[in-house]
């Protein structure tokens, strides 16, 4: 790697954020999905051009992060946790926030709520929020109260082998890295996480800002063509949110394009971002 990679620990009221950290300057923070964690962004890393940092968090209840069953893992948690990374591994200057997937969506949020520290947002992959993409399974563990959640697991078990069955598919097709942290997130920060971001409509709202956000922030919607998750109907609900952004189609590659054809397109905008001698 031409840049090299550190873990950071982040000690928190809950327990501790795991933080992939790379290079110096500009702070780009990259935001992993639902099955991802920090190490889903490993091959960003190399194709970042100085001065750039990248800051690939583990989500709370994700990869090698804690994992609480206290913990209520919405949208509202993992935005102050986004806020006290920032603080701490990056407290001067503007922040490039990229997101794949329902990442890609809370990288949006901290973005509508911080215009003037975004110098550039990429939205990778993301469904657009939608009830009826939550399975009524996940639904239903979202909806317990976490000191509840032991009472259900039945319905933990029937999300379990779908996980499974992914990872094992995974295993044959992506990093053995990538793959191991896909198995070690929390069913239950799994399930807030996609009622928060993916299934509660109230998200809407606050994405609405999005359309203030100055025509001179760089902005990206980059998707698949063949994407089933986050394909043209994903795409043209976000241009309501981003009407300048520059909109890019991988050819082929699924919603999981940038783990199969690499990260040469998004790598590429970055580095197209100027960075100010002053930062």
């Amino acid at each position: 790697m031409v840049q090299t990679s550190e873990q950071v620990w982040l000690v928190r009221p809950w327990g501790r954020l795991s933080v992939w950290r790379s290079g110096v300057g500009l702070a780009v923070c990259a935001i992993h999905g639902l099955g991802g964690s920090g190490r889903y962004w490993s091959g960003l890393a190399p194709l970042l051009e100085p001065p750039r940092t990248l800051l690939a968090p583990d989500l709370a209840g994700f990869g090698q992060s804690d994992k609480p069953a206290s913990i209520r893992y919405n949208r509202q948690f993992h935005l102050a946790e986004l806020e006290n990374l920032l603080e701490q591994l990056a407290p001067d200057g503007p922040v490039v926030m990229i997101g794949h997937s329902a990442g890609a969506v809370l990288a949006a949020l901290w973005v509508a709520l911080h215009p003037d520290r975004t110098a550039g947002l990429a939205v990778i992959s993301a469904p657009y929020p939608n009830p009826g993409l939550m399975p009524d399974i996940a639904r239903q563990v979202a909806e317990r109260p976490p000191e509840d959640r032991g009472t259900v697991a039945p319905l933990l078990a029937r999300i379990v082998w779908p996980i499974l069955s992914k990872i094992a598919i995974a295993s044959r097709r992506f990093p053995a890295d990538v793959v191991h942290d896909f198995g070690r997130q929390s069913l239950g920060a799994r399930a807030d996480t996609m009622w928060s971001l993916l299934a509660d409509v109230s998200v809407l709202e606050q994405l609405g800002a999005l359309r203030d956000l100055p025509s001179s922030v760089p902005t990206l919607l980059l998707t698949a063509a063949d994407d089933r998750y986050a394909g043209q109907h994903a795409l043209d609900r976000w241009e309501r949110h981003l009407p300048n952004a520059e909109v890019r189609f991988a050819p082929s590659g699924g919603h999981q394009f940038l783990l199969r054809a690499g990260f040469e397109a998004v790598a590429g905008w970055i580095n197209s971002i100027p960075v100010r001698s002053d930062r």
